[in-house]
């Protein structure tokens, strides 16, 4: 048999998630300081998504990018998980 290769942004590995956490993309949001993975696999399979610029991915960067996360913050810590 030959191996299956999935790696962000593969649909099937964002289709598992939703399974596993039983919830609709739209209760779900992508977190991730990478925008060439993380935030491309959300973006490309139609999730909310939030890049966290203390990783890979700098703030200063983010004008220039293609597509646009929903959200940028500079840490998660400034995240209101009540209100979102």
């Amino acid at each position: 048999m030959k191996p299956i290769i999935i790696g962000k942004p593969k649909a099937i590995i964002m289709n598992k998630a939703l399974e596993i956490l039983g919830t609709e993309r739209s209760q779900t949001i992508v977190v991730g300081d990478n925008y060439l993975t993380d935030i491309t696999a959300g973006i490309k399979n139609d999730f909310p998504t939030l890049l966290v610029t203390t990783g890979f991915t700098k703030a200063e960067e983010v004008a220039n990018l293609p597509v646009k996360p929903d959200h940028v913050l500079s840490s998660l810590a400034e995240w209101d998980f009540d209100a979102n």
